[in-house]
């Protein structure tokens, strides 16, 4: 079963840390300018609202209803976390921490390259692509529930950003490669 601790906030040299292999090397660092990734999130995101609009019965806005999905978007980034955690094998030890960007997880069981690509996108895939979904499929009649769906689906697509920025690195890396975070970084072998 996984155990989750929490260990307050990330204050640059907390995080648990295991001794890795003198050949593995890191993934590179997030940097600010990783927040460029979210500009194809956005251009996505765009294209769907453009084809709700435009192909699939109309859009129409509420400013209410938007502040009201953005709240709830919010409230479950600790469950966005939270199945980031699911995702490690069921042995493991996941650490839970704040930073002022939010909160976030490490976990210092080695795992496959494949497995931790899907550690990095079920999150934003339950959470983002199903209210995505539900947001393109339900008439834009119901106002409320589209637009709650929307600023749902966008916030969790858009803040997985760092996640998908992971991926890109992960798909360069030969398939049998296994993982290991150890503090701060994510290293390869």
């Amino acid at each position: 079963m996984i155990k989750i601790k929490w260990i307050g906030k990330y204050n640059g040299n907390n995080l648990p840390t295991v001794d890795v292999e003198s050949d593995a090397k890191s993934l590179p660092e997030v940097t600010t300018k990783s927040v460029f990734m979210l500009i194809p999130i956005l251009l996505i995101f765009a294209l769907c609202v453009y084809c709700k609009r435009v192909y699939l019965g109309g859009f129409a806005f509420s400013r209410a209803a938007w502040m009201i999905g953005i709240v709830i978007a919010l409230l479950f980034f600790p469950v966005h976390e939270l199945l980031h955690a699911l995702c490690f094998p069921a042995e493991s030890q996941v650490f839970m921490f704040y930073t002022m960007q939010g909160i976030g997880i490490t976990c210092t069981t080695p795992i496959t390259r494949n497995r931790f690509i899907f550690v990095n996108l079920f999150p934003s895939m339950i959470l983002g692509g199903i209210s995505l979904i539900l947001f393109l499929t339900i008439p834009c009649t119901y106002v409320f529930a589209s637009m709650i769906f929307c600023a749902f689906s966008l916030l969790h697509l858009g803040c997985s950003y760092v996640d998908y920025l992971n991926i890109i690195h992960l798909l360069k890396l030969p398939r049998n490669t296994v993982i290991q975070i150890s503090g701060s970084k994510i290293y390869w072998k």
